[in-house]
């Protein structure tokens, strides 16, 4: 059971929620506001999660001087800073064109490579959810509960035209059509690590 906050939890939203008025090393920064670090040690933290999610060059840009992947990219950062043991990502892509989501996907999974912090993804994609879980848990509506669980065991990195994941994305379709009436509300869940 989960009780209140905890820095073992990091979360990146649908939208990035960067405060306007504060810079991305600023933003990054707020995921840092109450770990028990010095502020070199911050410091140091946020420049080096701003150069995992390829922001270099950028720390001292406000939101409005970046494009929608590169906000997305500084949201990711503030919710990995603090190292929690937990990344929670509510359709982190959901607001972004194709190429940029695409291109979005394989960064995440290279930022899993590194970091190895277990990361719970939340998406109506389904070719994203099999890309990026290691499982994939469909859920059916009214009440929101498994309905099925879909392992995924494809090495990393994966291409979208793997064997098994074009098999796995098939069944994960299936299951998501057999889900009954409501059927096309269920979502799949993919996770990391």
């Amino acid at each position: 059971m989960i009780a209140g906050t905890s820095l073992d939890r990091g979360i990146v939203f649908q939208e990035p929620r960067l405060f306007p008025w504060a810079t991305v090393s600023q933003n990054v920064a707020l995921g840092l506001k109450n770990a028990p670090l010095g502020e070199r040690a911050k410091r140091e933290a946020v420049a080096a999660h701003i150069a995992l999610v390829g922001l270099d060059g950028f720390a001292q840009a406000y939101p409005h001087q970046l494009s929608g992947g590169m906000a997305q990219r500084a949201a990711i950062a503030r919710g990995l800073v603090n190292r929690p043991r937990l990344l929670l990502l509510d359709e982190p892509f959901g607001a972004l064109d194709a190429l940029t989501r695409a291109r979005l996907q394989v960064e995440l999974q290279r930022i899993w490579a590194h970091e190895r912090i277990t990361m719970i993804l939340v998406t109506h994609d389904v070719d994203e959810a099999v890309l990026l879980g290691d499982r994939v848990i469909v859920l059916a509506p009214r009440p929101g509960r498994v309905s099925r669980i879909f392992e995924t065991s494809a090495p990393r990195p994966r291409s979208r035209t793997d064997d098994d994941l074009v098999r796995i994305r098939n069944a994960v379709l299936r299951a998501l059509g057999d889900a009954g009436e409501d059927g096309p509300e269920a979502a799949p869940i993919g996770g990391l690590g």
